[in-house]
């Protein structure tokens, strides 16, 4: 009869621990391979997103035409010109009554005088024209659109894109030397117009702009906007452009990119060599709709 053996208890627990060990630092060494991977793929995905932006965009092709235009006669009239017409497109939907009660009001009461207001219906309901009527006033020039957007069906994407098209038509229709914009439920300073083209002409500038009033329903107002321009501290209602820019539109695309139709117009500006010039002094107030109101989600889209 052979004797009976007793593994050693001690030395096995040793032994377990020792392979716990190793599989761990092979867990390790996988997940840190397996970040890399991700990160390395997160830069490719960027990357590549970023290269058909300039893809689509054609940045060489606009950046020849903005020179071809700074050669012309017209373009140097915007800054010499003792009152050159200015062109405000405000794009609407729904918000009627801050049409009526706020974002055109600050229009009209500019104090530089010689300008036209194109309200561009995002196939807006008959009140949206009803409004602009109610002012009597032949600077204000109606136009809507047969059908909206078209947007993407998910309202996050849509907002990087909301009024895309009424702002395009606008561009198309604006008579203006200088072109500025106001959102349907925002105000303009009444020295907007006045502030931003006197900036212009001192710079030779061909996208003056002013600091934005953030307003707060708590009432802690925030001033926004940096130089050069940054993402979140800029907008088309706080600038003007020159006329010879009505040649570069809102992307009705800036959604697949997940960026906001007017930073995306900003950043291809700075890309191609636009001039741009800003002031201290706030020329607009903001109201940011995702703080007074439930627009975003199911008023607009």
């Amino acid at each position: 009869m052979r004797p009976v053996r007793f593994r050693n208890p001690v030395g096995a627990w040793r032994s377990a621990r020792a392979e716990l060990t190793a599989m761990r630092s092979q867990l390790a060494d996988v997940s840190a391979q397996v970040q890399a991977l991700q990160q390395f793929n997160s830069g490719a995905h960027a990357a590549t997103m970023q290269a058909l932006r300039y893809v689509r965009d054609d940045d060489a092709a606009a950046r020849a035409q903005l020179w071809a235009l700074r050669a012309t006669p017209e373009y140097e009239a915007a800054f010499t010109e003792d009152e050159p017409l200015v062109t405000v497109i405000i794009t609407t939907y729904r918000n009627f009554k801050e049409l009526r009660e706020r974002s055109l009001p600050s229009v009209l009461a500019q104090t530089y005088e010689r300008f036209e207001v194109l309200v561009v219906g995002d196939a807006a309901a008959p009140e949206a024209e009803q409004v602009c009527r109610s002012f009597n006033d032949d600077r204000v020039r109606f136009v809507n659109l047969p059908y909206r957007g078209p947007y993407p069906d998910q309202p996050e994407r849509a907002w990087y894109v909301s009024g895309t098209a009424p702002y395009n038509t606008g561009l198309a229709l604006a008579k203006g030397s200088w072109i500025g914009s106001n959102s349907d439920d925002d105000a303009l300073r009444p020295e907007y117009i006045e502030t931003l083209l006197a900036l212009a002409r001192d710079q030779q500038a061909e996208v003056p702009y002013g600091q934005i009033d953030e307003h707060h329903p708590d009432d802690d107002n925030v001033l926004l906007c940096t130089f050069p321009p940054s993402n979140g501290h800029w907008g088309t209602q706080c600038s003007m452009f020159h006329g010879a820019l009505r040649f570069l539109p809102h992307q009705p695309t800036d959604w697949i990119f997940e960026t906001p139709n007017d930073w995306g117009l900003c950043e291809r500006m700075l890309r191609i060599g636009v001039r741009f010039a800003m002031t201290d002094t706030p020329v607009c107030d903001y109201y940011p709709s995702s703080l007074w109101s439930d627009r975003i989600g199911r008023d607009y889209f």
